[in-house]
C-alpha cells in the first residue's frame, strides 16, 4: 500500500511538473520584451553619438492594439552619469541638461497594409512588422549633449529603450499600469567606447 501512494503521488508531482513548465513555456512566447544587444559611445570633434541595437518581441495584446489603430510611442533615454561636478556646475550656469531623449512612433495604415515608423516628421514605411521592429530597434549616430566638452576619460553615461507610457493615450495607460504584456523596458544600460568591431556590429 505504502508502495502505490508514493508512486501515486511521485506521478502526480510530475505530471503537475510538466504541465507547469508547458505553462510558462507558453508565457514566454507570448510576452513582449525588449532586450539589449549593443549600446555604444562615439566621440568625435567634441560631440557625443550613441549607438545601440535590441531586439523587441510584442506581446499578442500590444499587436492587436496596434492593428487597431493605436500608436505605439517607443522612447530611447540617455543619462550622463559622469563627471557630476561638471553637470552640476553647468546646470547652474546655463541650463545644461545631463538628459536626453528621442521618441519613435510605430502605427499601422489599413489602407495599405503597411507599418509606418515615425520620429521628428520623418517616417518610413514597411511591409511587416518584423521589418518595422527591426529598424526602430537600431538606434545610430544620436548626437547627444552639444556644446559639452567632456572628454572620453572623464565620461560616463546610460542608455535605455522603452514602450513609453506616459505617451499613450489615457486609457491605455491604465490598462499598461498593472499589465505584464506592456511592460517593455530594455533597462539602463551602461554605455561602451567604440570599437571598430562594434561600429561594425551596430551597422
Amino acid at each position: 500500500m505504502m508502495v502505490f501512494i508514493t508512486h501515486f503521488f511521485q506521478k502526480r508531482n510530475w505530471q503537475h511538473l510538466v504541465a507547469t513548465l508547458l505553462l510558462l513555456c507558453t508565457f514566454y512566447v507570448h510576452a513582449g520584451s525588449i532586450k539589449t544587444l549593443k549600446s555604444d559611445v562615439e566621440f568625435s570633434s567634441n560631440r557625443i553619438e550613441l549607438s545601440a541595437r535590441y531586439t523587441v518581441v510584442l506581446s499578442p495584446e500590444i499587436e492587436t492594439a496596434l492593428k487597431n489603430g493605436l500608436s505605439l510611442p517607443f522612447t530611447y533615454d540617455f543619462k550622463l552619469t559622469r563627471p557630476l561636478i561638471y553637470s552640476w556646475y553647468r546646470s547652474m550656469a546655463d541650463g545644461f541638461t545631463p538628459n536626453a531623449s528621442i521618441t519613435y512612433r510605430l502605427s499601422y495604415q489599413p489602407l495599405t497594409r503597411q507599418y509606418r515608423l515615425n520620429t521628428n516628421g520623418l517616417s518610413r514605411n514597411f511591409n511587416t512588422a518584423e521589418e518595422a521592429l527591426l529598424a526602430l530597434a537600431i538606434l545610430k549616430n544620436w548626437s547627444v549633449l552639444d556644446g559639452s566638452n567632456i572628454s572620453p576619460e572623464d565620461f560616463a553615461g546610460k542608455i535605455r529603450f522603452r514602450l513609453d507610457h506616459t505617451q499613450l493615450p489615457k486609457s491605455y495607460q491604465l490598462t499598461a499600469l498593472g499589465d505584464a504584456d506592456w511592460q517593455l523596458d530594455s533597462g539602463w544600460q551602461e554605455l561602451q567606447r567604440s570599437t571598430p568591431s562594434a561600429a561594425e556590429a551596430i551597422q
